[in-house]
């Protein structure tokens, strides 16, 4: 019995073991389908939802019957509140009639109260809250009142709700929106880089790319970058073109900061290939004579000349290293050019067949990169090339293969157009007879490379006749484009020309022993570096205001 009773023992601990071993697999490959299911419902009921914008169709028919006093529905309600900031042809919109408002305003308040207005209704008036056109929305009552409502609202439809559900979390996150300082804390969030994209926000809260919510943001943003320290602003400036790539309505102001602020630190003579790509990308070549005007829109002169002398310098080095050919790099004439690159306001090199056809990573990525700022030389060896450099009135031309002078004209009575997509080596870059000096030779070799010697010498003689310096003196024989002749200009004259064009108030109270203050009416990106250069900080909290002791 014994016995009997121990192999059936054993045979139901065996089929118990074979069993949980069964078991135990079945669970594991049950979770993904669990997975997948929540994350269905996640996406059903919880996930924040993609809000579309109300119908312009839609909201003109219903604030047609609005303003004929005619009974609305209670969707057509709805779209009165989403147009509340509609502009219908020479109408002004609702937002700014205090006596049409007043209407809205009893109705949200009566469904407020009786709770029944509808995430729908309150996301409609969040669709005219953010949409309404002006850069100081706060300094309309009416506008005020509907801010009100938007926060009582939401209370109400919180308050509706069996749980809360992610789109009222991040409400409830961002309420400051709906106060006297909204977009001011966003704007120092995205500052001090806790944040950089608002997409889920501007998704649930319709929040247009024109809204003047962006404009509050950025102000606060751009006037905070003139207050970091050179060190700091090397190592953020990055993030805020990250920001304007994120943001391209506001990548041209992002920009124009960068490099004004840029100018103003100590290594300004630095090239950075993150700002000069990217204002490449954004506003063209500075050096082509089109789109100097193009770039004069956002940054000042002086800026300009630094990128201008940026691109100077990397052709120098593309010129004497890369495109060298088969000989060494003439380290003189890359010293002594490289000497002169802060003053050039112009370069533009001229590709060989070798060059432009060589399929070299090098090669490649030199010719992707300055798409749009090359020519190619005809009527010469493959192997050839040519730099031309633009130094006050004057172009001068190099070029790569031994043998050939430097040859130099007066940049507005040139024998070609540098600019052109193919120029002649004879007919074109080597006039003898037009040159505005004797072509310069190579030929008195310096004791060394890096030393003013032999026909580096000669070379400082001959530019000193045209009124060219190394120091970067230019006189009167040779007008910069970008650079004027230094003079000392009064402190009020140069507040004058800085707001010259701009919509301001100027607040005195110097002779109180209190500050002076600039109170800009929008924001004006070249004004603002102004003044930044000119002594003001902003005032906290208030980017658009100034001020300097």
């Amino acid at each position: 019995m014994t016995s009997a009773l121990a192999k059936l023992s054993s045979a139901i601990a065996l089929r118990l073991d074979a069993r949980r071993i069964a078991i135990s697999s079945e669970p594991l490959a049950r979770f993904p389908r669990m997975e997948a299911a929540s994350a269905d419902l996640y996406d059903r009921f919880e996930r924040a939802e993609k809000a579309l914008p109300p119908p312009q169709e839609k909201r003109r028919a219903a604030i047609n019957k609005f303003r004929n006093v005619l009974p609305l529905s209670s969707s057509e309600w709805r779209m009165v509140f989403a147009g509340l900031a509609d502009k219908v042809e020479s109408v002004g919109p609702i937002l700014e009639d205090e006596r049409l408002y007043g209407r809205v305003h009893i109705e949200v308040s009566q469904r407020i109260e009786k709770r029944r207005l509808s995430r729908r209704d309150w996301l409609a008036l969040c669709f005219s809250y953010f949409g309404y056109e002006s850069d100081k929305p706060d300094t309309n009552p009416v506008w005020c009142l509907l801010q009100g409502d938007i926060r009582n609202g939401f209370a109400c439809v919180k308050a509706q709700q069996t749980r809360e559900k992610e789109w009222i979390r991040i409400v409830q996150y961002h309420k400051q929106l709906f106060s006297e300082q909204a977009g001011v804390t966003l704007g120092e969030q995205m500052f001090n880089g806790e944040i950089s994209d608002l997409s889920v926000l501007q998704t649930i809260a319709q929040i247009p790319d024109s809204s003047w919510l962006w404009h509050r943001i950025f102000n606060v943003l751009l006037s905070r970058i003139f207050n970091l320290e050179d060190d700091e602003f090397s190592k953020r400036f990055p993030d805020f073109i990250e920001i304007g790539r994120q943001h391209p309505t506001y990548m041209n102001a992002l920009l124009s900061a960068c490099l004004t602020r840029y100018h103003a630190a100590s290594y300004r003579e630095k090239p950075s290939s993150l700002l000069k790509q990217s204002a490449l990308d954004n506003w063209g070549s500075p050096q082509i004579r089109s789109r100097q005007n193009s770039w004069l829109q956002y940054v000042e002169k002086d800026v300009c000349a630094m990128v201008v002398a940026w691109f100077a310098k990397e052709d120098l080095e593309h010129f004497f290293n890369l495109l060298k050919g088969d000989r060494d790099v003439d380290q003189a004439r890359l010293f002594y050019w490289l000497r002169f690159a802060d003053q050039m306001s112009y370069t533009r090199i001229v590709l060989g067949a070798d060059a432009k056809t060589d399929a070299g990573s090098d090669f490649v990525d030199f010719r992707r990169k300055n798409n749009g700022r090359l020519s190619y030389l005809a009527g010469s060896k493959s192997s050839n090339n040519a730099v031309i450099m633009q130094i006050a009135n004057y172009l001068f031309v190099e070029f790569s293969e031994k043998g050939n002078a430097c040859y130099v004209y007066k940049a507005d009575s040139a024998p070609f157009n540098p600019d052109q997509i193919y120029l002649d080596l004879n007919s074109e870059l080597k006039q003898k007879n037009k040159s505005a000096v004797k072509p310069m030779g190579h030929m008195a070799m310096p004791s060394r490379p890096n030393h003013v010697s032999g026909w580096l010498a000669k070379f400082d003689e001959t530019l000193a006749e045209l009124g060219i310096r190394a120091d970067g003196h230019i006189d009167s024989r040779g007008d910069h484009p970008f650079r004027s002749p230094p003079k000392t200009i009064a402190f009020e004259a140069q507040l004058a020309e800085a707001l010259k064009g701009i919509s301001h108030r100027v607040y005195d109270s110097r002779a109180k022993g209190g500050a002076l203050q600039v109170q800009l009416e929008s924001h004006e990106p070249a004004a603002m570096a102004s003044l930044q250069r000119l002594g003001f900080k902003p005032v906290n909290n208030q980017p658009l205001k100034f001020w300097r002791q």
